[in-house]
């Protein structure tokens, strides 16, 4: 049994904690959060320890996967703290707001000897992995481009530091991540190039409510990404991949169920059967704490977490020249 302790109780937590709760090999034993409301509630709802500080949990022998839900910002403190007191982690994501940061997260579990995965549960959706199979059987030819696309109408009543651009808040680091993970896992190669805008256009808050982006894969295969918190407007999600001898589609993008995955061949299109039934966040608990019981890397590994951060951080560079980035 894993003894999982939560360090940050808002509300990315939430998911946590229920896919703690549902598997046999995992039991939430502590949570850490600055404010006593929101840890008492979840220690009353869990029977587990509440701490003011991510340090009392760290110390907490009950302990030893400690899940990182904190402000971008502050994951890569939190996150190497966690593996120098003997923790594996899994942190939220973007696994942190740079490279550099990313680096250290990496040599810190390189010197505890433990687990560090980063939480990009699209891997572990049903549809998104259906299409992943559809691609790398090659049963439409060949991959040629993607478009992701995710409108949404968004209303500023969250808490500060997510509507700051200085505290890295804003749509870009809370899911245009999802965005370049979701392209870079479907094509399984790295990204060669970007051309972004990442801006504020529609809020009177200093992060980013919208973002466009065209990633070039080193496979030579293009993404474009496109998302916008509408101060008013329509709700689309919308994912399609063109291939040499066909198309898919997600046909409700980022949000798409197990009914939502179709084949065009010819003209027509045909529903995909996606047997797989599941919550996303739970699978992905569970392949972290299957890959520390059998002491192999986890299905997402920080090498690969810290590839997309480098994308993230380039098209932020691309927005603000205004050219294309190359990545070294």
């Amino acid at each position: 049994m894993h003894g999982i302790g939560i360090i940050g109780a808002g509300s990315v937590a939430q998911a946590h904690l229920r896919a703690a709760a549902a598997l046999e090999s995992t039991q939430v034993r502590a949570v850490a959060d600055t404010r006593a409301e929101a840890r008492d509630r979840v220690s009353a709802e869990h029977g587990c320890r509440g701490y003011s500080t991510y340090h009392e949990l760290l110390a907490d022998d009950r302990v030893d996967v400690a899940i990182v839900c904190l402000p971008h910002g502050l994951h890569c403190e939190a996150t190497v703290a966690a593996l120098e007191a003997g923790k594996h982690v899994l942190v939220e994501k973007p696994m942190a707001v740079d490279v550099e940061q990313c680096d250290a997260m990496i040599e810190a579990a390189r010197r505890s000897g433990r687990q560090l995965t980063v939480g990009h549960m699209h891997h572990f959706s049903p549809p998104n992995r259906a299409v992943k199979k559809l691609l790398s059987e090659r049963s439409l030819g060949d991959l040629v481009c993607l478009c992701d696309e995710a409108y949404r109408p968004f209303k500023p009543n969250r808490r500060a530091w997510y509507l700051d651009k200085a505290t890295y808040g804003g749509l870009w680091y809370q899911n245009g991540i999802h965005l370049i993970d979701r392209s870079c896992w479907w094509t399984g190669h790295r990204v060669a190039a970007v051309k972004a805008l990442v801006d504020s256009r529609f809020f009177e808050f200093s992060a980013d409510d919208v973002a466009m982006a065209m990633l070039h894969f080193e496979n030579g295969v293009h993404a474009t990404l496109i998302h916008v918190w509408w101060k008013t407007g329509g709700t689309r999600f919308s994912t399609e991949f063109v291939c040499t001898e066909g198309m898919i589609q997600l046909r409700r993008g980022i949000e798409s169920g197990t009914g939502d995955v179709f084949v065009g061949r010819e003209g027509d299109w045909e529903q995909v059967c996606v047997t797989e039934d599941h919550n996303a966040t739970t699978m992905q608990l569970r392949a972290f704490v299957e890959a520390i019981d059998a002491g192999t890397e986890p299905p997402v590994t920080a090498a690969y977490a810290r590839h997309l951060v480098e994308v993230m951080t380039a098209c932020l560079e691309s927005s603000r020249s205004g050219r294309e980035v190359v990545l070294t």
